[in-house]
Order: C-alpha cells, then sequence, then structure tokens
C-alpha cells in the first residue's frame, strides 16, 4: 500500500493493525509516527554471561554493572552512533543516552564529537576539526522509543 506524501492514516478506537512476524513496516525517512496509548519495547538485553553479575573486583566487591546498545548509520566521511544504557537493576529503564558523530583517521584511530545528550543538540564548536554536517548528522541519531 502506498499514501501520497501529505496524506495521514488514523485509526479509530477498537481498530487495530497487525503486522505478523517477518513482515516489515518501512516508513519514508522524513516520517513521523506518533503513539497514543500504551506502547511496548522489545529492547535486546545482554545475557547473564555477558554481564558476568557473579564477578568481583580485586577487592571482592561486585561491580555496579550497566550496558549501553548501540545503534549505528553511515553517514558522510562517517558514522552516526546512538547509545542507550541501562542499568542491569532496571532494564527496562533507559538512564541515558548519547548520540556522536565518529571518523576514521586511520586503523585503530578515529575522531568523535557529540552531537546531543538525552535528545538535547550539542552544537559543534566553529574549533572543531571534525568537519560534518551537524544537522544531517543530528536528524540520523536514534533516540530510544518513548523519551
Amino acid at each position: 500500500m502506498s499514501l501520497s506524501p501529505d496524506s495521514e492514516l488514523t485509526i479509530s478506537k477498537d481498530q487495530f493493525v497487525r503486522v505478523l512476524e517477518g513482515m516489515t513496516v518501512k516508513l519514508d525517512s522524513s516520517s513521523t509516527v506518533r503513539v497514543v496509548g500504551d506502547l511496548k519495547v522489545n529492547v535486546q538485553q545482554p545475557s547473564k554471561e555477558q554481564l558476568q553479575l557473579e564477578t568481583t573486583s580485586v577487592s571482592e566487591e561486585l561491580p555496579f554493572t550497566r550496558y549501553t546498545i548501540f545503534n549505528s548509520s553511515s553517514f558522510g566521511s562517517g558514522t552516526v552512533v546512538t547509545g542507550w544504557s541501562f542499568e542491569v537493576s532496571d532494564p527496562t529503564r533507559l538512564t541515558y543516552q548519547r548520540c556522536y558523530f565518529e571518523q576514521v583517521l586511520d586503523k585503530g584511530i578515529a575522531a568523535t564529537q557529540t552531537i546531543a545528550i538525552d535528545g538535547a543538540a550539542k552544537r559543534v564548536s566553529p574549533l572543531s576539526k571534525l568537519p560534518f554536517d551537524f544537522e544531517g548528522a543530528l536528524a540520523n541519531c536514534v533516540w530510544f522509543p518513548g523519551t
């Protein structure tokens, strides 16, 4: 199904759209989706083996474990990366988001520039030596759903 660019799709209160497993819904990159009501997000979580919850430090203390899920997309001469950070004690509640532009300069060497933190843009200094389209990069940040 395709709609004209200025179309709006509205679903009535007792209507629903079902997407079966394996099906894909694609949206134009300039589209927006607004969800009213409950939204359930299935975010991947690391395994217990990856978290090493029973591992202690040299002082025999259990570490406070956090993890970050990274989303990335190619952009210009580099990559836009968004990290979603969670604490193991509450893996459903996002604690921090950071989006940055990264450009590989040489094997094993990369430069990064923060674009936004928790959805708020952080303008790049004119003195930055990492030239890139800030607005375009910002549009490529992948923010955690529902924040």
